[in-house]
């Protein structure tokens, strides 16, 4: 079924018409897409502070930080290709819903666990590894949907308005997330996200586009899986795509998980009430500059530059990454952040729009799934450094050196970027010739 504007918004020339913002806004599919992903990931991010919050002040431990995350991405390195190459060929509908069931679930035992008292650290382990585990195959089927929901040509600007839902709701969650936190405690941030997934149920139920697949007869699971890796490596302008989005996912966005540590060890606010409100202070900073480098990339959706944006984005983080290393004052941390927040998002945004309009319809899920196991798959690996960094240089025998703790951790990230960018300028062949080919899809 071919998607149609909103016959009340179709017309004109005025703003509307001509914003690449906006435009894609005009099919009701893609706004129940982006309205229920935007309610969900709201709860998400809500949750994500509280759960940052609860393990350090639980455990006291950076490496037990990024273990948290590592445990969420660990299923998608295992099986995320895997899920990509099942995601071509079930019904995804019933994926986005049955997937949304389960991280409720999964969000509501830990609400009552916390509520009771009998949570553990472990049980938040092994909920981020099943959560870890659905998410294999919800993130491919419901980026897969935005082709769906919108024409070919409107595909460009359509994924990184879809991806704003996401970065809105690192503005929203965090400040909401850190307000919940302080009055209610961490057993309502977990109600609350579970409850939130109910709006993409509800998304799933209501979009009118046929989500069934279009390939009903599979080959051999082999090769299905290698089919996606083969056609992203055999093309040179996916093949660094991939690899430069695997040095951000690794090192550029491993200070992530060890903000709590942050706000705790280099910002000095050691108070249960500011550690609250200073880490929902530093996620919605990071939304905020996510959101500005969302506007930016959406602006410029048509651009033939995108190699550029790449190049600049990953200088961006690398030197971020050391001003923040350096920092000790919160108000200026928080705009630190923002850059971070901007320049990480107009990289994989950029990247996660060319893998989809680089990549022909029947294999869009597997090739998507490339994008997604570079991004979440292989970041484990540096989670688990920075955060091994962080708590071996707090020991006694680091201290004559001029960082420790999450600042070399945030240093040692930025050195690495800094490589990954190197290696971004010279890579002329990869990165040209990123242009919107209708013939693609």
């Amino acid at each position: 079924m071919t998607p149609t504007p909103s016959p009340t918004r179709s017309g004109g020339n005025g703003l509307l018409a001509s914003s690449r913002l906006l435009r894609v806004l005009r099919y009701p599919d893609f706004r129940l897409l982006w309205i229920g992903a935007f309610l969900s990931f709201t709860g998400g991010r809500v949750e994500n502070v509280a759960q940052g919050y609860f393990v350090f002040q639980m455990t006291g431990d950076e490496f037990k930080l990024s273990l948290t995350a590592f445990a969420w991405n660990l299923p998608v390195l295992v099986f995320g290709l895997i899920a990509g190459s099942i995601s071509d060929h079930i019904d995804k509908r019933a994926v986005l819903i049955w997937t949304q069931v389960a991280f409720a679930l999964n969000a509501l035992f830990l609400a009552a666990a916390t509520y009771f008292g009998f949570v553990t650290y472990w049980e938040i382990l092994l909920v981020s590894f099943l959560n870890g585990l659905v998410s294999c195959i919800e993130m491919p089927t419901r980026q897969s949907i935005v082709s769906r929901v919108v024409p070919p040509e409107e595909l460009a600007a359509a994924v990184p308005v879809n991806a704003m839902t996401f970065n809105v709701a690192r503005i929203c969650g965090p400040a909401l997330g850190g307000l919940l936190l302080t009055w209610t405690g961490v057993a309502a941030c977990y109600f609350l996200n579970g409850v939130s997934f109910l709006a993409l149920v509800w998304s799933g139920f209501a979009i009118k586009a046929d989500l069934r697949s279009n390939q009903p007869e599979r080959g051999p699971m082999k090769d299905l899986v290698f089919e996606g890796a083969l056609y992203t490596f055999r093309d040179p302008r996916l093949r660094t795509l991939f690899v430069l989005e695997t040095f951000t996912a690794c090192f550029g966005m491993a200070y992530l998980p060890l903000l709590p540590a942050y706000v705790h060890e280099v910002l000095g606010m050691t108070s249960e009430a500011q550690a609250k409100q200073g880490l929902g202070f530093t996620y919605t900073a990071v939304g905020i500059g996510a959101l500005v480098g969302l506007v930016v990339i959406t602006q410029l959706a048509d651009s033939p530059r995108k190699g550029l944006i790449i190049r600049l984005a990953m200088w961006g983080m690398s030197l971020g990454l050391l001003l923040l290393s350096f920092m000790r004052a919160p108000l200026l941390a928080y705009p630190t952040l923002s850059v971070l927040g901007a320049a990480a998002i107009m990289q994989l945004n950029t990247t996660n729009a060319l893998f989809q309009l680089l990549s022909p319809d029947r294999l869009r899920g597997r090739v998507l799934a490339m994008h997604i196991w570079a991004l979440n798959g292989l970041a484990p690996f540096g989670v688990l450094l920075s955060g091994w960094i962080a708590k071996a240089s707090n020991s006694g025998s680091a201290i004559s050196l001029p960082f420790h703790g999450v600042s070399l951790a945030m240093a040692a990230s930025s050195l690495a970027m800094a490589i990954g960018a190197i290696g971004a300028v010279f890579a002329r062949r990869g990165l040209s010739n990123l242009v919107y080919d209708p013939s693609a899809l």
